[in-house]
């Protein structure tokens, strides 16, 4: 699946789900050893996801407001570059790593835990 895709998914499940770390596509599963993320990894995790967040944020409210498929479409595809530009923006995290690191927070309860407690600081 292309990152498009996923970014797109994510926007889509913001906007209709309040919990954070929910917000990417159920994907296949890859096999990713949760102790592989250091800390340094997650620590620039949680500043491209609370920037990609408020982008979805941002976006979300101009999609509910979106009238027409062509008009949704042209927010999703603003939006995507958005979330994809503040994730390759954010220093020691790459856009496939960051979409692993919420894969795996999404199965791995103890990443999940840590992740919500940084982000809660």
């Amino acid at each position: 699946m292309s990152i498009s895709k996923i970014l797109a998914t994510a926007i889509t499940a913001a906007t209709i789900t309040a919990s954070p770390l929910v917000l990417a596509p159920a994907m296949a599963q890859q096999t990713i050893d949760p102790a592989s993320v250091s800390d340094s990894e997650l620590d620039a995790f949680v500043v491209a996801y609370e920037e990609v967040a408020a982008v979805e944020q941002d976006y979300g409210a101009r999609l509910q407001q979106a009238d027409g498929e062509a008009e949704k479409q042209a927010i999703v595809t603003e939006a995507q570059a958005k979330m994809t530009q503040a994730i390759e923006e954010t220093p020691n995290i790459e856009v496939d790593r960051y979409v692993e690191i919420l894969q795996l927070a999404q199965v791995d309860t103890d990443l999940q835990a840590e992740l919500t407690a940084k982000l809660q600081d």
